[in-house]
């Protein structure tokens, strides 16, 4: 049984959902189910139980308040002192509430300086990379690009909620396409190369088109501004934004001052 539990939640998580997994971690006295018991909690649906009743409905709510907050958390529910949870077996569950998130995911849209550049900038990283093109010139220099319409490659993509959109095409046309399409996938972050006049016009003509820009995730002309204009310190500010969006990151130096560093 629990085999069955951990490969669903790992199915559910490549398909770019968040999943509880729930873990009772002490059970006493003549509670339904024992320390060691899994389940499985996401938006739509769960696997596995704990025992049933309320004890469970409330763990199910505890999982989905967890997924939202993106928190893990422990619970302790004392089946004896609890009236409210009707259950008339008496002592006590515990368990811990995990958050499993699907994996952090890249999407460079443009194979062009700037996208080589990041793609090799992502060597050795914990994100999963997608490059996306429409030239087929650039399959020389990628074993793994996909190749064609931009607009059909990022409809494809399989959905995550945790997709960072890179998108640096090869001129305002096919970036605006590209843009249109990764505002109707899930994500955490889209990004846009581009002037700050250039970005104005794209978000003018998307919004004359009814599509909502989700202001808050956004991030158009992209990067931080630290570099010097060159593809690489480009692809750098690119990557220190998404660090930050990803980590909640400060824009703050480490250094210590010298006169509290004793």
């Amino acid at each position: 049984m629990d085999l069955s539990i951990l490969e669903k939640i790992f199915e559910i998580v490549k398909e770019g959902k968040k999943v509880a997994l729930i873990t009772l971690t002490r059970s006493s006295g003549s509670t339904p189910r024992k320390e060691g018991t899994l389940m499985g909690v996401w938006n739509e649906d769960f696997i596995g139980t704990i025992g049933g009743g309320l004890v469970e409905y409330r763990v199910i709510n505890d999982a989905r308040k967890a997924i939202k907050n993106n928190q893990n958390i422990d619970f302790k529910y004392d089946l004896t002192k609890e009236a409210e949870l009707g259950m008339s077996c008496g002592g006590t569950v515990e368990g811990y509430i995990k958050v499993i998130n699907p994996k952090n995911r890249i999407v460079i849209v443009g194979a062009g300086h700037i996208g080589q550049k990041l793609y090799n900038l992502l060597d050795g990283s914990d994100f999963e990379k997608i490059i996306l093109d429409d030239r087929e010139e650039y399959k020389n220099h990628f074993s793994d690009i996909l190749i064609g319409d931009y607009e059909k490659l990022i409809d494809s993509l399989p959905e995550n909620e945790n997709t960072y959109f890179i998108i640096v095409t090869k001129g305002h046309v096919t970036d605006q396409k590209s843009l249109e399409a990764a505002l109707k996938k899930k994500s955490r972050y889209i990004g846009m190369v581009g002037s700050r006049k250039k970005v104005i016009e794209i978000k003018k003509s998307i919004a004359e088109k009814g599509i909502e820009l989700q202001e808050q995730k956004l991030y158009s002309p992209i990067g931080l501004k630290v570099s010097d204009g060159s593809p690489f310190e480009i692809a750098i500010e690119i990557m220190a934004e998404i660090l930050k969006v990803k980590n909640n990151g400060e824009l703050v130096h480490r250094r210590l001052n010298s006169v509290n560093a004793f």
